[in-house]
């Protein structure tokens, strides 16, 4: 199972979308993936139709030694789920009380390694123990980010996050950032430009790249998260939906080169 946590220290860059588009999408093209909903705003759980109420939860992942991944699963018509819960904004206080506070996570998805080809992890928009949870249970890091300044500097956070939790062997020293998402691009925009003159440079200072496919900003995206429904069954031929199938392809493409 190759796992992936799609982060930014920044909020509102899409990483929900981006990482529901992702599952789902590899889920289409026959892949077994699982979405694990990090981030206590639970929207990637509520898009899709995922109970958290009597259900096992990723806060109960966090928190305690009595759960294990495969308590957790609900399967929903693009694939399976590992539902969020609001207790997550709560849960560093917890965690911060366990002896391995950073590998609940890991520890908790090993018992279902062998049912996936892919784990997708939506992270909360912070560098806190959840996230870091996130990039010690992943192979790969996707960064996330917006035609902004914020959303760059935001890059800048979690690479320092994964290069200090790629020195420590006893976390993750194989966790690499496979590479840059721009989300909502707008070709004709100013900030646009700017971003694609400066980040190829950002990337390569941090040994990584971005990738060629942009996410063209699109309504479609913002509407489908509010009736909960996947973007593949709410518009699939939307721009953004023909774009995260572009990336998907991309994405796959690197993996076997």
């Amino acid at each position: 199972m190759k796992t992936i946590a799609i982060c930014n220290h920044k909020g509102g860059v899409g990483k929900t979308a981006a990482s529901m588009a992702l599952a789902e999408g590899l889920n289409a093209k026959g892949y077994r993936t699982l979405l694990v909903d990090l981030d206590q705003q639970t929207n990637a759980t509520r898009q899709a139709g995922a109970k958290i109420e009597d259900a096992v939860t990723v806060y109960d992942l966090l928190t305690s030694f009595e759960y294990t991944a495969a308590a957790g699963i609900q399967h929903y018509e693009h694939g399976d789920i590992i539902p969020g819960d609001t207790l997550v904004a709560d849960a560093e206080v917890e965690m911060s009380k366990l002896d391995t506070p950073l590998t609940m996570l890991a520890d908790a998805l090993e018992c279902v390694e062998g049912n996936y080809d892919y784990c997708v992890i939506d992270c909360p928009p912070s560098l806190g123990i959840v996230t870091r949870n996130a990039i010690v249970a992943a192979d790969d890091v996707i960064v996330v980010v917006v035609p902004d300044t914020a959303s760059v500097d935001g890059f800048g956070k979690v690479y320092q996050a994964c290069e200090a939790i790629r020195k420590n062997k006893r976390l993750n020293p194989d966790v690499i950032i496979s590479g840059i998402l721009i989300n909502t691009y707008d070709a004709r925009g100013r900030l646009e430009r700017s971003l694609d003159e400066q980040l190829p440079e950002v990337a390569e200072n941090a040994d990584t790249k971005v990738f060629e496919t942009r996410i063209r900003k699109c309504v479609s995206v913002r509407q489908a998260q509010s009736a909960h429904i996947s973007l593949w069954d709410y518009d699939p031929e939307c721009t953004a939906a023909e774009d995260f199938k572009a990336f998907i392809d991309e994405y796959l493409n690197q993996e076997e080169n």
